[in-house]
C-alpha cells in the first residue's frame, strides 16, 4: 500500500529528500511553462521513479541520458 508523503513530517533521515521535494514543488508552482516532473526516491535496496504522463518516451530517454552524462562528469 502506497504512503501519501507529507512535508515536514518524516524523520531526520528523510529530511534531504523531503526538502527536495519542497523544492520541486516550489520550482514547478512558479513556472507555469513547466509540463513535466520526474522524481526518482530512493531507499536501501530500492528505487521508485514517480512521473507525470510522458508523450514522447524517446525524447525522455535522452534527456535523462544527458542528466546521467552531466552528473557523472561532475564527480
Amino acid at each position: 500500500m502506497n504512503k501519501l508523503i507529507r512535508i515536514g513530517r518524516g524523520r531526520a533521515s528523510n529530511k534531504a529528500a523531503l526538502e527536495v521535494i519542497e523544492e520541486a514543488r516550489e520550482y514547478v508552482l512558479s513556472r507555469p511553462d513547466v509540463e513535466s516532473v520526474v522524481i526518482l526516491v530512493g531507499s536501501p535496496g530500492q528505487c521508485r521513479p514517480f512521473a507525470t504522463p510522458i508523450d514522447r518516451p524517446l525524447d525522455f530517454n535522452g534527456m535523462l541520458e544527458l542528466m546521467k552524462h552531466d552528473l557523472f562528469r561532475e564527480k
